[in-house]
């Protein structure tokens, strides 16, 4: 797995820490092997300079790691809608993200189309009022 340098806010779980490191626009680069410890348990990370959003799981013994590149007009299209979801172990951070919507086909109504989820892209780091008093 190989993460390019550049400049990224998001996080970084590793496998002997018991919350994620915290990336708030900061320049990192990462490459590592599959058989490496401690190895990435998961990751999302976001540079907003080249709209790239990098989601990195590790599962059994291997890395699955997926970059979006990201249009700065999928934040006001009507087939994306943006999400924020609480983080458990990041001192009050909430996660975003945008959730991608698809129209399909669907047998169960009779052919007609139907929106359904697509993808779900992680666009950055939201602080919390709270953090501000840290």
């Amino acid at each position: 797995m190989k993460i390019e340098k550049s400049t990224y806010e998001g996080y970084l779980w590793y496998s002997d820490m018991t919350e994620p490191k915290i990336l708030e626009d900061e320049e990192f680069e990462l490459k590592m092997a599959n058989d490496k410890n401690p190895f990435v348990v998961e990751g999302q990370l976001f540079d907003a300079d080249r709209m790239i959003s990098i989601s990195i799981k590790y599962v059994d013994g291997e890395y699955i790691c997926n970059s979006y590149k990201v249009d700065s007009l999928d934040f006001n299209r009507t087939d994306v809608e943006k999400k924020e979801f609480h983080s458990n172990r990041m001192k009050g951070y909430k996660l975003q993200f945008l959730q991608y919507w698809i129209d399909k086909e669907d047998d169960l109504c009779e052919g007609m189309n139907v929106l359904c989820p697509s993808k779900l892209v992680f666009v950055g780091l939201l602080k919390n009022k709270e953090n501000e008093k840290l």
